[in-house]
Order: C-alpha cells, then sequence, then structure tokens
C-alpha cells in the first residue's frame, strides 16, 4: 500500500520518504512546534522485533548523538513510537558526493579542483574527529567503514558532511548482517584488508577516503568491475588504474599513498592525510572553496535532493 503524507509521528510531522536503505526507511519531517526541517529514521518493520538489528540501530543512534564536528551530519535523539524506532537527524538541504559527481559525469565536466579540495579536506577533517574521539562503549577507536561518496552529504553553503555511522557501530557491537556472508560496508569503496576480513585500524578509512579522492579526481570510481566479484578481486588487490597525466602529480601521488595496498604505506592518520592534501594545493596554488562547491552543488540539485 502506498504511502500518504503527511502523517504525524510524536512530535513531528513526516511530509515524505526520501530513501529506503538497508536497515533504515528515510523520511522528511517537519518538528509540529516548528523550527527548520528535520530527518528521521526509522527502523524497517521486518527488523523491529529482531533483537540484533534493535540494538544494532539503537547503538547507532548512541554512538551518533556523541559525535559533534562541523563536517558529520548531527544526530539529536533516538525514540519510540509504538512498536517503531526512529532517530532524529538533522536535514541536509543539498545532494550526497555520489548524485554530484554523477551529475558532473552528465555533463561530461569533472568538479573543480577547488571543490574537490572543500570535499576532502573536511571529509578528512571529520575522520580525524572521529579516529581520536574514542566514544564507544568500550572507548576502543571508531572506525567508520563506509566512507563512500553515498555517504557524503553537501549542502547549499558548500560544506560536506560525514553520515552513516551503522557499519561502524556494528564493529563495535557486532550483530547480524544485512544478508547471511554479506560484507558490512560497500565493497567498491572498502580496503584490501576488510574485503579479506582481516584485522582493520583507522587506515582502512584512509583508503577509502582515497578511493573517494580518486573518484573526485577521475570523474569513475576506483575500482570497476564486469561483476561483483571483479570488484572485489581489484580491490583486495589495489588494482587501481593510473589516474590520467592530465591530473597533476602531487594529486596523483596523494592517491597512491592513500591507496596503498598495504596499511604501512598509507598515510598514518587522517590529519597526516589532511596536511598533505593542503601542502599539495599550496604547491599548485589552489585553495579549497567552499564557494565553487556551493556553485556546483546548486548546478546539480533537483527538487527534492536526497538525504542518505
Amino acid at each position: 500500500m502506498a504511502e500518504t503524507f503527511p502523517v504525524q509521528i510524536g512530535e513531528y510531522r513526516l511530509v515524505g520518504r526520501l530513501a529506503t536503505g538497508g536497515m533504515a526507511e528515510v523520511y522528511r519531517a517537519e518538528p509540529l512546534a516548528g523550527g527548520p526541517p528535520l530527518v528521521l529514521k526509522r527502523l524497517r518493520q521486518q527488523f523491529r522485533d529482531h533483537p540484533g538489528f534493535v540494538a544494532r540501530f539503537i547503538g547507532e543512534a548512541k554512538l551518533c548523538v556523541k559525535l559533534r564536528h562541523p563536517n558529520i551530519v548531527q544526530t539529536h535523539k533516538l525514540f519510540r513510537k509504538g512498536p517503531d524506532l526512529f532517530m532524529v537527524q538533522e536535514w541536509i538541504d543539498g545532494v550526497s558526493l555520489h548524485g554530484l559527481l554523477n551529475a558532473r559525469r552528465a555533463i561530461g565536466i569533472p568538479l573543480p579542483l577547488p571543490a574537490v579540495l572543500r570535499v576532502m579536506t573536511g571529509l578528512l577533517g571529520a575522520l580525524d574527529y572521529v579516529h581520536r574521539s574514542r566514544l564507544g562503549d568500550t572507548a576502543v577507536t571508531v572506525i567508520h567503514r563506509d566512507v563512500t561518496p553515498g555517504n557524503v552529504l553537501i549542502d547549499r553553503a558548500g560544506v560536506a558532511k560525514l553520515t552513516d555511522f551503522g557499519v561502524a557501530e556494528a564493529s563495535l557491537h557486532p550483530g547480524p548482517p544485512s544478508e547471511e556472508g554479506a560484507l558490512a560496508g560497500t565493497p567498491a569503496y572498502m580496503s584490501p584488508e576488510q574485503i579479506v576480513g582481516g584485522p582493520i585500524d583507522p587506515r582502512s578509512d584512509i583508503f577509502s577516503a582515497g578511493s573517494v579522492l580518486y573518484e573526485c579526481l577521475a570523474g569513475r570510481p576506483a575500482f570497476l568491475g564486469a561483476a561483483a566479484y571483479e570488484i572485489l578481486l581489484r580491490v583486495k588487490e589495489a588494482r587501481v588504474e593510473s589516474l590520467d597525466g592530465a591530473i597533476a602529480e602531487p594529486l596523483r601521488t596523494l592517491v597512491g599513498r592513500a591507496m596503498a595496498r598495504t596499511p604501512d604505506g598509507r598515510f598514518s592518520s587522517a590529519a597526516d592525510f589532511h596536511r598533505a592534501l593542503l601542502e599539495a594545493a599550496r604547491v599548485l596554488g589552489i585553495v579549497p572553496s567552499g564557494e565553487a562547491l556551493a556553485k556546483a552543488v546548486a548546478e546539480a540539485l533537483v527538487d527534492e535532493p536526497t538525504q542518505g
């Protein structure tokens, strides 16, 4: 049966569905008391009686509520209404980096380098904060584990924000995968050690951030294949097609180091990656520009932007 909107849920009015993910449905909402729009994530009906999925959803909300950084989508609270669990998050009026890159591919024009640098400095700042926070219940290092263009949202002001910490939380409190034997994360953006199920540390997120930078520069994902197993094999071997020679050498060097096959070959931290990126920008005479990114977002926006 098709959903009808608006519909009241507690102190909020749902005005439309934005997306359906593996574990949650995502809605745009308005507070009944007034104020800016918000996002409500609801645990999908088929999982609400499953203790493992319930614990994972609650755990993600508890983790995200503690994260306070300008480049991370803010989570306000968790609440239950009847049999349903909801997570209340900041609404980002903009597009995902995935949507933005698709829009640039459609017109055959790459994202300008000042805009790319603005995305990456924000993303690396968020990762540095997360890796240093040790916010899990056991005070272990939090690793995002799903750094992808789809999980980077960009608002109209040109601010990039990392979202979706479900896989990060699941690693702190392991629960059931979405499917039997499924990998937790997005294979095309995983690190080689994630693919083989080996131990990981923050340098796994560095590899994924390198994949994001590669895609911003090349206009295509770092790992492509006709079938899923081909992508998995390419990631496992870190078999990346060389970037076009037209891309400046300092940027190609950055990508190569971030996407080294072994963690020891990568930047030691997101902060180190961030510093190296700014140094490359200085050498090239490029300044990260929120204005350039905001302009690209404005050109890509459709009537109803999607928040993941």
